[in-house]
């Protein structure tokens, strides 16, 4: 039965915390200052409630309106204050433990006006190497466009791991649906990628409000998920369900961890918000009397849960313990359990969880393994069960899935997930089931069909995992340099969220030439001064591509289209970044890192175009904090088509640099062609000026382009 409102118990946990993760000490001074931890209080009622807060009101780390009208209190305390809580019977309090995902990872100047730029005069050698830029580059798309001209009208073959679960295209049909399952992956967050459509996102962990959400996922971890639960195939990634309405709801920090209290109000927030379904593909093997309430309430509201059993070949670990909880092992391609996968009687499930091929970083595919990547298999067809009928509880659409089940060889702990058998029998299941489980008397076949091995996959070299690739490379480009490792990648990433986090670069307003800002503001001298963002994107990503440092470019003529003031900006930000490279990126700092660390910038600054020199059609800038029009640069939601480009302009730019070029206006054209349509409705400011500077020309660039905004 579908939820009324949101109706949880009276203890409803969630909150904000520091960036402390968990527990930490304190320095003891001379004064012997005691020892503090966080912990998480919650209070039977708002007496109770009230008496707590009195005697540690100093000690509270976060107060927010869910907190104080749900009875919780998150707050360092001292043991003697823990001791003086811990007395009262109204109250529960538990450390803040730590939650980690259950992934292959986690084992192993003014000069001008508005109207004019004052650009330095393009050298002759500059030029030549542009035109032998350009010639490169042609090279490098026109095989990728010949490739997709062979290949349109084909009808790519669903992975093994689909066609294991028979969620393939054969039962599986696209549909249209009047009210769609809301899921939320509770995780490391889901970038904004061309296959997956998100219908909403948040993000919890601390400090992290001002990272694009083209990049709020840090490790993949989240991304990988939700391609197997909706990808539409727009990336070559086929989910099992992309009707459902996703969300994002972001739990886990850079490192694929989080405390409790940050998973608990992740919960809660998927509570107040209708959530029908949350994949938690995380765990931990310590048990928590507020998680577990947490849970329940979940499990009232008439959520179904779905958790990773996890990959320690033990016992099953929380959230996926608890009576509540889905739990879900990981199989092999032969169809039997993982020789790392958690086991016991609290498994429910199987499906899928090694060489499992999904959604990556920037538009592009990894392969991975994990009871994590398992789970979103399962929350995938609970999805297409529940879409056909939403008025069914969460405890049918787990029995359902349960009782279709395929035995596998090998285990009798619990069954293989069974999507075509679910989807048969659901009537009949539906007639034969009393509101909490199957009629005794029930005639229901069982699932007697054998699961399908696809030892075949085991020798694929396609499924070496470690490698991040794109539709554009794919047999078009030799393989051996048109895809980079997962830890490349992972550096590439790192730079494309280092502007926006509280360093050197942070802020459009100091520093507009790393994001993406058409100008810079009436301040600093510089009033009026345009800033030419695509000279910006190739400077930072020339001396990426083909130098060490930032003496590879010596004066602004040597950069197409730029001003000194956007030269000297740039330069200035690269040294600086080369005298802290040692801080960033620790033992990672190698020259090869550098560069990556270092074009990843550049693609920040390209990708921000995107969000801060754009118009609505009327030319109305998009900004932020425009109490009159209330515009939303970095909402993925408002005009959404904008980030649409700025995707494909990544991978496309991923695509020179594994190349070995860099990065300019040649890769924003491309994306354009591919996705700015007549109903795009926003547009560019200045951009068919810089891409012509850069020297290239398209049609498109007339429908995109504005000179100023209004």
């Amino acid at each position: 039965m579908k939820r009324n409102g949101t109706i949880v118990s009276g203890i409803i946990i969630t909150a904000l915390l520091t960036q402390c993760f968990g527990t930490f000490r304190v320095s003891v001074n001379a004064q012997e200052i005691p020892a503090t931890k966080q912990y998480v209080i919650v209070a039977e009622d708002d007496n109770s409630y009230s008496d707590a807060v009195e005697k540690i009101t100093n000690n509270i780390t976060t107060k927010t309106p869910i907190l104080s009208d749900n009875n919780v209190i998150v707050a360092k305390l001292t043991e003697d204050e823990v001791s003086a809580l811990t007395v009262e019977k109204d109250l529960l309090v538990e450390e803040d433990i730590i939650l980690s995902a259950n992934s292959a990872e986690n084992e192993t100047l003014q000069e001008t006006t508005d109207e004019e730029e004052s650009m330095e005069s393009i050298s002759e050698e500059t030029l030549l190497k542009k035109e032998e830029l350009k010639r490169r580059k042609d090279e490098i798309f026109a095989k990728i466009a010949e490739n997709k001209a062979t290949n349109d009208g084909t009808v790519a073959e669903d992975e093994w791991n689909i066609q294991a679960i028979n969620a393939d295209n054969d039962t599986v049909q696209e549909k249209s649906i009047s009210e769609k399952v809301k899921v939320a992956v509770l995780d490391s967050g889901v970038d904004y990628v061309s296959g997956i459509n998100l219908a909403g996102y948040v993000n919890l962990v601390e400090d992290e409000q001002e990272i694009s959400p083209m990049f709020q996922d840090m490790t993949g971890h989240g991304t990988g998920i939700a391609g197997i639960i909706a990808g539409n195939g727009e990336t070559g990634i086929h989910g099992i369900n992309p009707n459902v309405e996703l969300y994002s709801v972001k739990v886990l920090d850079d490192e694929n961890i989080a405390p409790l209290s940050r998973i608990i109000r992740g919960i809660y927030w998927c509570i107040e918000n209708d959530i029908d379904i949350i994949n938690m593909s995380f765990g931990t093997t310590s048990y928590s009397k507020t998680l577990e309430q947490a849970v329940a309430d979940a499990y009232h509201a008439n959520i179904l849960m779905v958790g990773a059993a996890g990959n320690e070949n033990g016992s099953v670990e929380y959230p996926a313990a608890f009576q509540q909880v889905m739990a879900v092992a990981a199989t092999n391609p032969n169809a039997e359990i993982s020789n790392f996968s958690n086991t016991g009687e609290a498994l429910e499930i199987a499906a899928p969880g090694e060489k499992i091929r999904t959604a990556g970083f920037f538009n592009g595919n990894v392969v991975t393994h994990g009871t994590s990547i398992a789970v979103p298999h399962v929350v995938g067809v609970a999805a297409l069960l529940w879409e056909k009928d939403l008025t069914k509880s969460n405890e049918f659409i787990r029995q359902l899935i349960r009782y279709s089940a395929k035995e596998m060889p090998n285990t009798e702990e619990c069954g293989l997930l069974d999507a075509k058998y679910a989807l048969e029998i659901f009537d009949s299941f539906a007639e034969s089931f009393d509101g909490q489980q199957l009629e005794l008397d029930a005639q229901i076949t069982g699932n007697a069909k054998e699961p399908k091995s696809f030892e075949n996959v085991n020798n694929d070299t396609s499924y070496v995992e470690g490698r991040w690739n794109s539709s554009g490379h794919k047999d078009t480009i030799d393989s051996g340099s048109a895809i980079f490792s997962t830890d490349e990648i992972r550096i590439i990433k790192k730079g494309a969220v280092y502007p926006d986090t509280p360093d050197y670069l942070q802020g459009g307003q100091a520093h507009p030439p790393w994001h993406g800002k058409w100008k810079w503001p009436d301040r600093d001298g510089k009033t009026g001064t345009v800033v030419n963002y695509v000279a910006a994107f190739d400077m930072i990503t020339s001396i990426a591509a083909y130098g060490e440092n930032p003496s590879y470019l010596t004066s602004p003529s040597e950069v197409p289209g730029i001003n000194s003031a956007t030269f000297d900006e740039v330069k200035t930000g690269i040294t600086t970044l080369y005298s802290k490279f040692s801080s960033i990126l620790g033992a990672d700092n190698t020259k090869a890192n550098r560069k990556l660390f270092l074009f990843g910038c550049g693609l920040h600054t390209m990708t921000d175009t995107f969000a801060h020199s754009t118009t609505k059609p009327d030319g109305t800038l998009i900004k932020h904090n425009d109490t009159v029009n209330y515009t939303k640069p970095d909402d993925i939601t408002y005009y959404p088509k904008r980030y649409k480009v700025a995707v494909k302009a990544t991978e496309y730019s991923l695509i020179s640099l594994s190349q070995g070029e860099c990065g300019d206006g040649y890769e924003i054209l491309k994306a354009l062609n591919d996705e700015y349509t007549d109903n795009a409705s926003y547009l560019i400011i200045r951009l068919k000026k810089y891409v012509n500077a850069n020297g290239y020309t398209g049609a498109v660039l007339n429908r995109a382009n504005i000179d100023n905004p209004n």
